[in-house]
């Protein structure tokens, strides 16, 4: 049994879901906890693990985290939860929703998930029946990975693709309620329309949409080979992973799996209660980290420095990013 802080570096003004929504989700995670075995505290004294839940709103490099004085003082059990954040260097050890294969080690960096507090309320469980209206579906932005452009080369009625660039963030950040309920209420029906739903990379490897399908209770198909999938998870029964050179070949490829769409999708919804729903996050998330711990025990502290390497293989953009961290806080953060 863990003690665990949970904590934001996001400390300036008041709430804020798109900097605080992560580590809003796991503490309420964590007050409807299926587990039981882990709970939290207030003081770092009495932490047994510090856990810094971030929107990626710390850095590209966690700089705001590293310059927290919990982090500064209690180092050796601080973890990062990132839990959106398309562009972030692990020089932390934690969990990163969407690491990138080169970086993932099992004893410092591991693929997480998404938790954001603004979610797509018509994203739910509906029972696959095998029968829907299309094989796949994708509806997203094109231009942020070129596997995505492929999937607009089929030109078939039983694939249905949409681009959504300039409307997504619009209806993310801007929409009006009215015209934000009807987007997401029919980028939902359009997965659920589907035996399978397409996931590709896009800006970053990893895709939001992967997990709002096994929510939904449907097929995934994983197009992104810079993603190392999530420890534990039973892909091969819920999903499929084709290469990305392969996209071309998808429907052929689908055809042979159609007959076991509606089980992956049962089994989809089946590993998303398991790993990423609420009543687990805080658990899996805490078991996670104290993996890492105890694998990091085994290693130098010179193995641990390592890790700060891609601030000095990357000089410009760790400038750029603390640029922007001035200019969104009116702070120089080292």
């Amino acid at each position: 049994m863990a003690k665990v802080l949970v904590l934001s570096s996001a400390v300036e003004g008041p709430f804020d879901p798109w900097k605080h929504g992560t580590c809003f989700l796991l503490k309420h995670s964590a007050e409807i906890d299926a587990f039981g075995e882990h709970h939290l505290v207030e003081d770092p004294e009495e932490a047994d693990l510090i856990l810094f839940a971030e929107m990626g709103e710390c850095g590209i490099f966690e700089e705001r985290v590293r310059a927290h004085p919990c982090y500064r003082r209690f180092r050796s059990k601080c973890f990062l939860f990132d839990g959106f954040g398309d562009i972030t260097y692990p020089i932390l050890p934690g969990v990163y929703s969407s690491l990138r294969k080169d970086f993932y080690r099992p004893d410092h960096a591991r693929t997480g998930f998404y938790q954001i507090l603004i979610q797509n309320v018509y994203i739910d469980y509906r029972r696959p029946t095998g029968q829907e209206k299309y094989l796949a579906s994708f509806v997203g932005t094109r231009k942020t990975h070129p596997v995505r452009s492929a999937l607009f080369s089929f030109k078939r009625d039983d694939i249905y693709v949409a681009d959504t660039t300039g409307i997504s963030l619009h209806m993310m950040y801007h929409g009006e309620p009215a015209e934000r309920a009807k987007f997401w209420s029919d980028y939902a029906d359009t997965i659920a329309d589907s035996r399978f739903s397409l996931c590709p990379g896009g800006q970053a490897p990893n895709s939001i949409r992967l997990y709002e399908s096994m929510r939904m209770g449907r097929a995934c198909v994983i197009l992104s080979d810079d993603w190392p999938p999530n420890d534990g998870v039973d892909w091969d029964s819920c999903s499929l992973r084709v290469a990305e050179a392969d996209a071309a070949r998808l429907p052929e490829l689908l055809e042979k799996y159609a007959d076991r769409s509606a089980e992956m999708g049962r089994n989809a919804r089946r590993e998303w209660e398991k790993w990423f729903s609420p009543k687990v996050v805080f658990h899996r998330v805490v078991e996670q980290c104290l993996e890492i711990g105890r694998l990091r025990g085994r290693y130098s502290t010179l193995r641990s420095y390592s890790y700060y390497r891609p601030i000095f293989r990357h000089p410009k953009l760790y400038l750029r990013s603390m640029r922007n961290l001035y200019r969104n806080n009116r702070k120089i953060y080292w």
